[in-house]
């Protein structure tokens, strides 16, 4: 009885947020946007913490069964090895490919006189084009009047913007340090968290909306789980076949961009192509016909990703059937861009999941 009455107390005033929720929809929006805007770097600390958190429970639960009677320095010691692991692989991938980008960048830079050379010749052979290049046959630039422009572009208020940019660089920059900050507070102090929340449930809610809603909680934690470490198979794997093609069709810098691939991967669909362009611009320096072929290769290669590795690994990591993840990956990204992909999988998994314990519960 008790139960039911409050029960009904939650049912009222629930309605009756959602009344003012409508009436006053434009100012609870404006709101929103206001708290999101407050709490953003406290939302990235929270993911990463959740992604950190993955690799801490590795090193405690197989590297350190030693340290059982001294669990706050085992766990400071797996805080710093999840980082440092981060940081070994980011720093793995930079070294691996900047330089020989760079290198790339350098030859791009010296041909530029070379091909301005062939683009005046080719217009100087077919003058009927010069209509549209009035000024390119120039063969002296006036470098004086290209700094006096520059300087008089500053004054017109692009050193105001230059300015913005600046501001907005230092306020990534201390965003991120507040957001990895507090992901050590959270992964430092998650049992703590885990026993007040606790306390929170079973004093302000009934037993059984508590139990619906901690199964609600787990289940969306073993879906994003499972997704994150699906994706990482996948990023894996699609990095393992490019570089397998690339040096089966003797592409330049096979290993090297087939890392980056893998790594780009990590973002569901779209993020191979982002990969793909710093490698047709690293193969256009050895040759633009192997640039194209190249890209020829990495539309098949993720067309065939797309269709039948990624849903088949991701989807059988985390319970979904291949159509299903397709169609997440294709409405999320549609609707939220980027976000929506990321989220889309793991969200349509759990209420697959839901779906599947109602079926089997009307059916007995």
């Amino acid at each position: 009885m008790k139960e039911k009455k409050e029960l009904i107390q939650y049912t009222a005033v629930c309605g009756l947020l959602l009344y003012l929720l409508c009436h006053y929809w434009d100012t609870a929006v404006g709101w929103l946007f206001i708290c999101l805007r407050v709490i953003h770097p406290l939302i990235l600390g929270c993911a990463a913490a959740y992604l950190l958190n993955l690799i801490m429970n590795f090193y405690e639960k197989r590297l350190m069964l030693k340290w059982r009677t001294r669990p706050s320095l085992k766990r400071a010691v797996s805080i710093v090895l999840s980082f440092f692991t981060l940081f070994l692989i980011f720093a793995f991938i930079i070294n691996l490919i900047v330089p020989e980008l760079r290198s790339c960048m350098d030859v791009l830079l010296s041909n530029i006189p070379v091909v301005y050379e062939m683009a005046l010749q080719f217009l100087e052979d077919h003058p009927e084009l010069l209509a549209f290049f009035p000024e390119v046959i120039e063969p002296n630039l006036d470098v004086q009047k290209l700094l006096q422009q520059f300087f008089t572009w500053l004054s017109s208020g692009a050193g105001a913007s230059l300015f913005g940019y600046i501001s907005s660089f230092v306020s990534v920059f201390f965003n991120l340090f507040v957001s990895l900050v507090f992901a050590i507070y959270l992964l430092a102090g998650k049992e703590w968290l885990a026993h007040q929340g606790d306390r929170l449930l079973r004093t302000y809610l009934p037993a059984s909306f508590r139990t619906r809603l901690l199964h609600i909680l787990h289940t969306l934690d073993n879906s994003f789980h499972r997704f994150i470490v699906g994706q990482f198979m996948e990023a894996v794997i699609l990095g393992v076949l490019c570089i397998l093609g690339m040096l089966l069709f003797r592409f330049p810098y096979a290993v090297m961009i087939g890392i980056l691939v893998g790594a780009t991967a990590l973002i569901p669909v779209l993020g191979a192509y982002i990969g793909a362009v710093v490698g047709i611009l690293m193969i256009f320096t050895e040759s633009p016909f192997q640039a194209l072929m190249f890209l020829v290769f990495i539309v098949v290669l993720q067309q065939l990703e797309n269709q039948l590795i990624y849903p088949r690994v991701v989807g059988s990591s985390i319970g979904l059937p291949g159509i299903l993840v397709f169609t997440a990956v294709m409405v999320g990204g549609s609707l939220f861009g980027i976000t929506g992909i990321l989220l889309g999988i793991p969200l349509s998994a759990a209420c697959y999941q839901f779906l599947k314990e109602d079926l089997h519960r009307r059916k007995g």
